[in-house]
Parts: C-alpha cells; structure tokens; sequence
C-alpha cells in the first residue's frame, strides 16, 4: 500500500519538526502531506523547509487563511487522492496522536475501510486531561451514539486511517460541517454507507507546546450539528 499522513496545522510551529521525524521513523514508507491555514508563527515557512529536506516523502499545501479544520482536511484529502496514495492517515500535527500507531493502523486497514484511534476503546487511556474536559469528551462521544446510533466508543477523534474507496465514496463535496463535527460526519457518512470500520486502542497525550484550538463553543456547536447529520439524506 502507498500511505500518506495529513497534518493539518495552525501554530504549530514548535511541535512541526518533531512530528515529521517521529513519522519518518515509523515503518511502513509513510509520506507526509501538511496542510497549514496561513499560520503567523511561521509553521508554513517550516512545512516549505521540510518539504524541500525531504522531496516526494513531504509535502506541504499552503492555504492563505484559516477556514476551519474541516475544509483544511477536505483539500488536503483531495489534494491525496489526486496524487495517487492509496491509505491516508488523518492525525493532530501537535503530537497529541503519536506516531508509533500508524503500523498498526496500516495492518488493520487491509481488511477494513476505516480504522478509528480510540481513546477509550479499553477504559480512558488519556494524559494530563482534567476531569472537566474528560466528562465532556464522553457525554459528546454518548450524546453522539444515541443521536445517530453508530455504537464507536470514540466518535470526536481525529486519528483515523482511511482507504481510498472510502474517502472517494463519503462525498467530500457533499461534507456540511467544518470544525469538529467534521470528525463526526466523516465517521458517520462511512457508517452509514455500511463500509468496515474497526476501533483500535490508542492513548492520547495533551500537548506539551503550543495552545488546544477546542474550546466549549466549538464542542457545543458540533453537539447541535449531530442532529442536522440524523435528519439529512447520506448514501
């Protein structure tokens, strides 16, 4: 198979370098694509620096400004596809995900359609969260199965490994949601076209650099954005 891993970034310009080696070291012949949203700490320029280090492993997809988390992947996905790649790996650029799963996420995604990082697929296997945040995170996970049904234990994350086939059948044009709903809806739309979708542990670690772009306005917008998903017509 012929992986690539999309970053998308914001200010993340201390955490960038790390990421990209840490991949590299993984094996497997991950490429890497970075997608930045015009970052002012200069996380672009750095992208540009790695993409010339490392020619045809690491690209960067350089946007003007920030549109939102949802459309960031929905162009870098495009951008993947129509370079050929046959496994793109979604997954925080702040080395909250690391990259030490990705061989495992590559093995289980040749006989599934879509692989979810699951933070609480064995218990809570989450580090240097405060209690406020984890209660959140599991009433919008619980919130989320009963409005839509799907039975995943971790419907927010942002660590999924996808097919090709998959991605190319959910209608990325057809993606209504940007922030974090985005996670939600593109689960939802694979669910809901029966492809395979498997859960595999993985513990999630908080950023040690930089500042969380999750804040409760944006939790609270991607709750009410769960029911327009139940009502629209998807498949």
């Amino acid at each position: 198979m012929n992986p690539v891993v999309v970053l998308p970034t914001y200010n993340e310009a201390e955490n960038l370098r790390e990421i990209v080696s840490q991949i590299h070291q993984q094996p497997g012949g991950f490429h890497i694509l970075i997608v930045d949203d015009g970052s002012p700490d200069g996380t672009g320029e750095i992208a540009d620096e790695l993409s010339g280090e490392f020619p045809g492993k690491v690209r960067a997809l350089r946007r003007t400004r920030r549109e939102g988390l949802g459309q960031a992947y929905v162009a870098a996905f495009r951008y993947a596809l129509k370079l050929g790649y046959d496994v793109i790996v979604q997954m925080d650029a702040d080395l909250s995900h690391s990259p030490t799963y990705l061989p495992g996420m590559l093995r289980e995604i040749e006989n599934s359609d879509l692989v979810l990082g699951s933070r609480y697929v064995r218990g809570v296997n989450v580090v240097n969260w405060d209690l406020k945040r984890l209660i959140l995170s599991k009433l919008a996970t619980t919130y989320t199965r009963l409005v839509t049904g799907m039975r995943f234990t971790d419907l927010t994350s942002g660590f999924k490994c996808w097919r090709r086939e998959t991605l190319e059948a959910i209608g990325l044009d057809r993606i209504i949601s940007n922030g974090y709903l985005f996670q939600i809806e593109t689960t939802y739309r694979a669910h809901k076209m029966k492809f395979r979708i498997v859960e595999v542990s993985i513990i999630f670690y908080e950023r040690n650099f930089g500042r969380s772009k999750i804040n409760f306005r944006i939790i609270l917008e991607a709750l009410l954005g769960v029911i327009r998903l139940r009502l629209k017509r998807i498949g």
